[in-house]
Order: C-alpha cells, then structure tokens, then sequence
C-alpha cells in the first residue's frame, strides 16, 4: 500500500515539475519585448517594406516586432510626412524624395555611418549627398534607389531611312542624323516625327533638359544655391537646342507639349511617334515595355541608346539622378532597431533578392550593381550613374521647378518669336524673388 502511495505521490510531483515547466517557459515566451516600428513608405515599396520587417524578427528573437506601417503615393507621401511629422508623431522610419531633403532636414535624426554595415559601399556622389545636411561625420539617411537618363532611338525606323551604324556623342550628331530623316520622311509611317522631347506638365519635363543643361556647363542655381544660374549661356545653348528641332519642322510644340507625365512620352516613343529620342530614363527597357507587353529581346532588336550627349566643349554624359532615401524620424520611438531596419531595404542583400523584395529603380550601393546586369543596355546605364548629378534640395525647388517648367513650354510654343534667353531672364527673375524671401 505504502509503495502504492509512494508511486501515486512521485507521479503527481512529476506532474506537477512538467506543468510548471511548461508554464514557466509560456511566461517566458510571453515576457517577450513587444515593440511597434512605426514606418511610411511609398505605395510601391511594399513588398521591400515588409521583407525588411520579417528581416527584423528574425535578428530579434526576444523581440515581438510589429510593423505599423502607411504607404502613399508620391504627392500624398510628402504632405502626409509634414503633416504627421508637424504634430511630433513618433514615426521611426521614413522614405524622402532627394529633393524633400531640405524641407525635412530638422525632423531627421542624423546617426552615425560607422552604425552602417559597408557604408563605403554607397556610390559616392549618393553618399554626399546623404551626408550634404548632416553634421560632420553623420548622414542623414541612406539612399535606396535612383535612376538616369539616356538618349533612345529607333533602330528600326532608321533603317526604314537607310540610316545604319548610329554613333552619337554631340548636339551636333543629333541634328545629323535629324535631318537625314527629316530628308527620307516620305519613307516612314505618317506622323512619325523626326526628334521627340518632352515638354509636358510634369518634373520629367525639367529632370530631361537639366540632363542638357549640365551637358552644356551650366547649372540650375548658383553653387550657394541662393541665385539662378539657368538663364546664362550653356542654359540658353540648352533651350535653342530644342528650338533648333522646332525651327527645322522636325517636331510640332504640340507633340512634345501633350504627353501629360514621362510615361505618357516613353510610351508614345517605343510606339513609334519619334525616331530620336532627347532624353528617356533606363526604365525605358524595363519597366516601360513591361507595361506594353514588349521583350527584352524585341527592345535591343528595335532600339539602341547613348549617354546624353554633349555640345562642342561639353560634358558628354551628365545625367539627373532621382530617387528616395530612407531616414530615421526625429520623434522616433525605437532607433536603433529603425537604423538596422533602414539597412536591411536600402543594403545589398534586398537587391539580390528581387522577385522577394519588389524594388524599384536603381541601386546606389556599389555591391548591388550586378544585379541590373540583365537589364537591357545595363553597361550605358552604370556609366551614366557615375556622372549623375541632381537637383536643388532645398525647400523651394518646387516652386522653382514650376517656373522652370512654364518657361521650357513658353519657348516651345512662342519659339518662332521670343528668344531663349528672354524666355530664362524671365524665369530667372521669378525665381531669384522666390530664394529672396
């Protein structure tokens, strides 16, 4: 009986061990840290927004990381950053626009480089320019993706003019081989124009002549960035470029002023609406022609490309560089584990990994380049990443933009009679008033 008793008594003490160990490792399991990472992105980041949060959990196992994050699109992200920002919202991670850095820079929190795995690894130009508001020796975020552009055109429509062995490097090459197709018109489908740029209402129209300005030596504003610089000669040179092609009946104003946004014009190019092409972004052979159903394969058999090219005693190359960057919010909540997250989407790991992360554009870690080696012409497109250049990043770049935009399409449409250089002193004087007050 006794033995019986003795049995029974071990049992439900072993019992009793294996309940409370169970309950003892839930109670652990529960003591877990619960931290919410509060993020906002761009619609299209979603799938890199999430990837890079999983990424997060999995370095952390003693943390239950959630992730809290709103996704916009472009004009709707920036007016949501100030407005939630202006209220001291604890975001912790953010994406910017390049040119939004002047106007955030006080609600960045600046970190340390040395907190980034690689951080060399940034191209250059995109590092200064993370580093461009930041103390010395800090950076105000890191660059996700940019792009460039290029000069395109029509393999196919060429040959329809005889025209084979293309070489462009000059303004003076463009307008050559203009005006041989402008001469053999007759063989080419009606309504095909012999050069296209664009001239829209949209920043494409300005990110595409800058890439023409800078070709020429000038700039958009002074180096301090407190004068326009747009209306001296290389600016001018740059506008009667375009005119040249409006004078000789190569392109109608309304050609190049109906494309509402760049997708619009890309899309009428690869169509066939113009031969030349002054200024198309890489997407051209991706992103463009995955929209109208067209091959890789079918893009290089009909379409070849250049770096821009440049007047005589130019640069040949100079590109606009877009792009985002992703930061750390002054009010943020959790930055150490929002520095690590910001890594995981802009380092190289996420740009191998493609069909996961759903990236767009261009990396700007040096690493990451062979990933777009499958992308068509991808050698022109890594030279023209080394000659990029960008756009005003303080806080009235839009309103100057505008003017810069007005001005491009006073001229196409008033080229037979006002000059160039009257159309950008105008447009120089509105936008000296505008960094005046």
């Amino acid at each position: 009986m006794m033995k019986k008793t003795m049995v029974i008594v071990l049992a439900l003490a072993l019992l009793t061990s294996l309940t409370l160990s169970v309950w003892v490792v839930g109670a652990q399991e529960q003591k877990k840290e619960e931290v919410v990472l509060k993020v906002v992105g761009r619609t299209w980041s979603k799938a890199h927004v999430e990837w890079a949060g999983q990424k997060l959990n999995d370095n952390h196992p003693e943390l239950d990381i959630t992730l809290d994050y709103a996704l916009y699109e472009y004009a709707e992200c920036r007016s949501q950053l100030a407005i939630r920002l202006s209220r001291s919202e604890p975001i912790d991670v953010m994406i910017l626009d390049h040119i939004w850095l002047g106007e955030f820079k006080d609600l960045i929190q600046q970190f340390d480089p040395k907190d980034v795995p690689n951080y060399d690894e940034w191209v250059p130009s995109f590092r200064k320019l993370m580093e461009k508001y930041a103390d010395k020796g800090k950076t105000s975020g890191l660059y996700y993706s940019t792009d460039v552009r290029m000069m395109f055109w029509n393999k196919e429509l060429m040959k329809k003019c005889g025209i084979e062995d293309v070489k462009i490097e000059t303004w003076d090459d463009v307008k050559k081989y203009a005006q041989m197709i402008k001469d053999k018109e007759n063989l080419l489908p009606a309504g095909v124009k012999p050069v296209g740029f664009m001239a829209g209402g949209s920043e494409h129209t300005n990110s595409r002549w800058y890439s023409l300005l800078w070709a020429a030596g000038g700039d958009i504003l002074s180096a301090d960035e407190t004068k326009a610089a747009f209306n001296q000669e290389p600016g001018v040179k740059a506008l009667e470029f375009y005119g040249w092609f409006l004078k000789n009946g190569m392109v109608s104003p309304e050609d190049v002023l109906s494309p509402k946004d760049g997708a619009v014009y890309d899309e009428s190019f690869i169509n066939g609406k113009f031969v030349l092409s002054l200024g198309n972004g890489d997407w051209l052979g991706s992103s463009t022609i995955k929209n109208l159903g067209m091959s890789k394969e079918d893009f290089l058999e009909k379409f070849d490309t250049t770096l821009i090219p440049a007047p005589k005693g130019g640069v040949r190359g100079t590109s606009v560089a877009g792009g985002y960057l992703w930061s750390l919010s002054k009010f943020a909540k959790h930055p150490e584990l929002a520095k690590e997250y910001i890594y995981y989407i802009c380092g190289p790991e996420g740009w191998n990994l493609y069909e996961v992360t759903g990236k767009r554009g261009l990396p700007t870690v040096s690493s990451a380049l062979p990933t777009i080696d499958d992308r068509a012409y991808s050698e022109v497109i890594k030279d023209a990443m080394t000659m990029v250049r960008f756009r005003p990043t303080i806080p009235e770049y839009s309103k100057i933009a505008a003017v810069i935009r007005n001005a491009i399409q006073n001229y196409v449409q008033n080229y037979d009679r006002v000059t160039a250089k009257e159309i950008l002193d105008d447009a120089a004087e509105k936008v000296n008033n505008i960094l005046k007050k």
